[in-house]
């Protein structure tokens, strides 16, 4: 009776497992066939077997209140095709490289019958459970939320398959995602060949989401034309970033060591970082306790990583709106004034002690020193520190001060300052004519410390600065401001 039952069980993995495989399988098929349909360089689609009925799922209609949205794009990009797919594959460098899309991204082994999965194909060298969110740089739009299996199939030599499909189309697989998910990834994926020393890619999208997720509001546009998250955009955000790491020095007036450019590099994605988990429509509340949520967001950091015993607290406000005006004229201005606005007491130029750009400059990180002569002996050094850059979609000017000692720190020993207080814009095009479309989309988060005993005081106080701050682009603007 025992062995009966023994063999039920040992019976019953199996078929679960074919299962699986017969899905993971028709996600790939489903993947290779988008690429051929949108007249890609695949010629044809694996011979898998029978799985027709397996690709079916993938091709009903979604459920009531929720739409499919599907995108290709090809590219040729400046990695070598082994160093990609290490990148995609490391989810920590995935979410890294597509920061400005992927807020969140984290990974684990799968369970259950989805651990069997490389064993039962041998044309699946890796695999791994992703849990992820999507977001865009302003509270006004839910981030999607999404949990999937990512599989790295090698093709024939020099050609690979990276295919994701949602957990939830196996059955018998494991109901472990560590988010709430709202969205479904359909087989979406990116296939990678070898061109010369580059990679050449096939960037495929393909993700149910809620239909009525975005209120009427701004950014609606944006998200009803499948702008924001479509394959053209995840690519043109990766080759962004890769140019950004090559970046060379065109400035240099402070000594610095032979590391320098890799401790801005990554001192400045970690200021993004910030920036972008300040502007997420549901901040961390381990750091952030929202004080109030109207027109202008105002949150208190709730950590220890300020000088509160001293009287002082920090405090972020942020706000998204629509002027109409290019986004090409709001940058500019912006790119003009920041360091004004960041330091307001200015009474003379700072200087610019460095700058680090991309060969075609759609990035740019400055440092300016400011000199405060607190006596007639007593010189004092203030720094700024701003990235500035640009990905086809959305213009980003990010700063935060930067104390003598921490500027220090960073270049001497290469120590990342984890009491940045990044502010920025992140701005917009509404149209497709990007920077030369007739209005944008602005969103501004601007840090301040402050000593006020009531909660009150800080909510006026910042709105003040932001509103302030709203004025000088409307001043400055040959345009009317048009709110939601």
């Amino acid at each position: 009776m025992a062995n009966h039952s023994d063999s039920n069980s040992v019976e019953s993995k199996f078929l679960k497992l074919q299962e699986a495989n017969n899905i993971s399988k028709a996600a790939y098929k489903e993947i290779m066939g988008m690429a051929l349909e949108a007249n890609a360089w695949v010629v044809g689609t694996p011979a898998l077997g029978t799985i027709e009925e397996f690709q079916q799922i993938f091709k009903t209609l979604p459920p009531p209140g929720m739409r499919v949205e599907c995108s290709v794009e090809t590219a040729i990009l400046p990695i070598a095709p082994e160093n990609l797919v290490s990148v995609l594959m490391d989810v920590d460098r995935w979410g890294s490289t597509l920061s400005r899309i992927a807020h969140f991204g984290s990974s684990h082994l799968p369970t259950g019958v989805l651990q069997q999965l490389s064993r039962a194909d041998e044309t699946i060298t890796k695999i791994v459970m992703v849990n992820a969110e999507f977001q865009l740089p302003t509270p006004l739009v839910p981030t999607r939320k999404f949990c999937f299996l990512r599989c790295l199939r090698k093709i024939v030599e020099d050609i690979w398959a990276i295919v994701d499909v949602s957990n939830d189309y196996f059955h018998h697989g494991p109901s472990d995602s560590k988010l709430e998910v709202k969205c479904r990834r359909r087989p979406s994926g990116v296939i990678i060949r070898r061109h010369d020393e580059y990679s050449e890619v096939i960037w495929l999208e393909n993700v149910e989401v809620n239909e009525h997720q975005v209120q009427e509001n701004i950014y609606s546009s944006i998200i009803n034309s499948n702008l924001a998250f479509c394959a053209k955009r995840c690519v043109r955000t990766l080759l962004q970033k890769l140019k950004r790491n090559n970046s060379r020095f065109l400035n240099l007036r402070m000594p610095v060591d032979q590391q320098a450019r890799a401790y801005l590099l990554n001192l400045t994605e970690y200021m993004e970082k910030n920036f972008l988990e300040c502007i997420n429509e549901a901040p961390n509340r381990r750091k952030w306790d929202i004080l109030s949520d109207g027109e202008v967001r105002v949150l208190k950091d709730v950590t220890m990583n300020h000088v509160e015993t001293q009287g002082s607290s920090n405090y972020i406000a942020l706000t998204s709106f629509r002027i109409q005006a290019q986004p090409f004229l709001v940058v500019q201005f912006l790119l003009k004034n920041n360091v004004k606005l960041q330091w307001p007491s200015l009474l003379e130029e700072p200087e610019e002690v460095i700058k680090l750009a991309s060969e075609d400059y759609n990035n740019c990180i400055t440092l300016h020193k400011n000199v405060d002569l607190q006596n007639d002996f007593t010189k004092h050094h203030d720094y700024l520190l701003q990235e500035a850059s640009w990905d086809e979609f959305c213009y980003f000017i990010i700063s935060s001060p930067m104390t003598q000692a921490a500027t220090n720190a960073l270049f001497v020993g290469g120590c990342i300052y984890d009491h940045l207080k990044p502010s920025g814009f992140a701005i917009m095009p509404d149209g497709s004519a990007g920077l030369l479309s007739d209005s944008c989309l602005v969103t501004i988060a601007m840090q301040q410390e402050l000593a006020v005993l009531e909660s009150g005081q800080a909510i006026q106080s910042m709105n003040f600065i932001i509103n302030d701050i709203v004025e000088e682009i409307y001043e400055a603007m040959p345009s009317r401001l048009l709110t939601s």
